[in-house]
């Protein structure tokens, strides 16, 4: 699921071009249904292969919109678990390798990958070239995560790879 706040060129964006693709569907944030999870980077708690029964049963969101106009309020306001990502580095050309600063598709991918759900996260990665750039950039990464078996470890995990200096 996609929330679009139409904040920037929709030809470009590249939550609307998993909706083109069929990847996703757009819904208004007060039309939800049931209690997916959605990706939050305010989240205190970090997504992890345990979450994947609510992405099964109820779906995944993501929040499509200015993360600067965000952070001012530091809140999502739509229903459902709140999860942040894990820590990766993106592959988009806009914010190439500056950690945490994910597009839209690369966020979604990456909850799926974490979760289990690689099939889909090789769909998404044909959508764009430098989608591929993301997979070698966090490839690793996401194995490991995607390893975890219990918020501990994936803490560990990120402990290990970061040191004291966890980017987001």
């Amino acid at each position: 699921m996609v929330v679009y706040m139409a904040e920037d060129n929709p030809r470009k964006n590249t939550s609307l071009k998993m909706v083109r693709h069929g990847l996703a569907f757009r819904v208004h944030p007060r039309r939800i249904k049931g209690w997916p999870l959605v990706l939050d980077p305010y989240s205190d708690e970090y997504l992890g292969p345990w979450n994947r029964g609510v992405i099964e049963k109820h779906g995944l969101l993501v929040y499509d919109c200015s993360w600067k106009k965000l952070a001012k309020h530091r809140t999502i306001h739509v229903r459902g678990l709140h999860r942040k990502l894990p820590p990766l580095l993106p592959g988009n050309p806009i914010n190439y390798a500056r950690p945490c600063m994910l597009s839209s598709i690369e966020a979604v991918a990456a909850a799926l990958y974490i979760t289990g759900y690689l099939d889909l996260y090789e769909k998404l990665l044909g959508l764009y070239k430098w989608m591929n750039t993301f997979h070698t950039l966090n490839g690793e990464l996401l194995r490991e995560y995607n390893r975890a078996e219990n918020p501990e470890m994936l803490c560990r995990i990120i402990r290990d790879f970061w040191g004291d200096r966890v980017p987001c």
